[in-house]
């Protein structure tokens, strides 16, 4: 895993610079700091610290709790990933994620920090953090809010011993943060491309490309035993859901979607896509 992580950055740094060349901003800046982000940004810092503190009190598992498992208590469109376990697949998982993330970063900020846009990198760099703190205080207080039992625990292929020992959140299964995190990330950096380049093949590429990675994760975590297939699709829609989101909320025009109406005895509010 040190290995991946020491080669991910230069390939990714030779991405940037051949995405920077191909995706030239041709169009005025879309987004801006608004009044919500005095505290969309503080709710986020403490949403995330709050699901950190109380995902780390889970309490580990146990054996006699192991031994009470029985894969016909899970329900049966859930049921399949409880035959699955594969460290391998969880290391290509951690490979697509972090791929999606660090691209993000580094697609979002330093093209506008290469020209010297300040401000803009700014704005970008506070929408990041706002999707991230966002995804991951979610995702971390649902987690320890539901407590579900990760699917290897039923495994019985894997010893009492060894489903003690992975120790990864074994109460943490719903919902997947690796999912939840990877499609925030494609969703992100692919709406605020088409935002600042419009459409194109290339952004049409850059969303199919982004997105297929962010499904090739939730498969492996499926695969790897770490999920079940529902919280792998939830995982997702929360993601993308907020991924999404955090870039229209900044939108220069967006305060222009927003109308209301009054008249007598009703007022009505408008909100244009």
């Amino acid at each position: 895993m040190r290995r991946y992580r020491r080669r991910i950055f230069p390939a990714l740094l030779i991405g940037l610079l051949m995405a920077n060349g191909l995706f030239a901003q041709s169009r005025e800046f879309p987004y801006e700091l608004k009044k919500h982000d005095s505290w969309l940004l503080p709710m986020g810092l403490g949403l995330s610290a709050l699901g950190s503190v109380l995902y780390h009190r889970q309490a580990p598992i146990t054996a006699e709790e192991i031994l009470l498992l029985d894969r016909k208590d899970v329900n049966a469109f859930d049921r399949c990933a409880t035959f699955n376990w594969s460290p391998a697949w969880g290391d290509r998982s951690d490979v697509t994620r972090d791929l999606l993330v660090y691209s993000t970063v580094l697609l979002a900020t330093v093209p506008s920090a290469l020209r010297a846009q300040w401000s803009d990198t700014l704005t970008l760099a506070t929408m990041m953090a706002e999707t991230a703190l966002f995804v991951g205080g979610v995702t971390a207080l649902t987690k320890a809010a539901v407590g579900r039992k990760r699917p290897y625990l039923y495994n019985p292929d894997l010893s009492i011993d060894d489903r003690i020992a992975v120790g990864d959140g074994a109460r943490s299964s719903f919902f997947s943060g690796h999912t939840s995190a990877s499609f925030a990330a494609a969703a992100f950096v692919s709406k605020v491309f088409t935002d600042l380049h419009g459409p194109s093949l290339g952004t049409k590429l850059l969303w199919v490309s982004s997105i297929s990675v962010a499904a090739l994760t939730a498969y492996a975590r499926v695969e790897a035993g770490m999920h079940y297939p529902s919280d792998v699709i939830v995982g997702a829609a929360v993601g993308f859901g907020i991924g999404y989101l955090v870039p229209t909320l900044h939108r220069k025009e967006w305060r222009d979607r927003i109308s209301a109406t009054v008249a007598p005895n009703r007022i009505s509010l408008s909100l244009r896509f």
